[in-house]
């Protein structure tokens, strides 16, 4: 039960591994307001996200940031820069399953002053 893990951690930030194998993984991450993740891109993953509670910024590339709800569900795209932050002053819990599972070194990591603003709170 995601919600009886979740409670049992906290604000965060925490990160619970679920379940995997070579081809994806779950992980449950639990996030105290203000956090926000360093714009990233998986060049050969898709991310997928689903909110469990709380309200999350979400940015994809350079389109606008979207709020996302509890049952909110999307998907980051290889190569697809994109990042996440908790807004309001509640803690925030987000189903992220990657496929294939793999961490590569052509992985990017973004500097955060590219999206002015990222990572205050609101």
């Amino acid at each position: 039960d995601l919600r009886v893990l979740a409670a049992a951690h906290g604000a965060g930030p925490w990160r619970v591994p679920l379940v995997g194998d070579p081809g994806v993984r779950a992980v449950l991450l639990g996030w105290p307001p203000g956090f926000a993740t360093i714009p990233h891109v998986h060049p050969g993953a898709s991310e997928l996200f689903a909110v469990q509670s709380g309200r999350l910024g979400f940015r994809l590339a350079d389109r606008p940031e979207v709020e996302l709800i509890p049952g909110s569900f999307l998907v980051a795209r290889p190569g697809e820069l994109h990042g996440l932050r908790v807004l309001g002053d509640q803690p925030a819990v987000l189903l992220a399953i990657v496929g294939p599972n793999e961490d590569r070194a052509d992985e990017q990591i973004e500097d955060p002053g590219a999206w002015p603003g990222w990572g205050a709170a609101r």
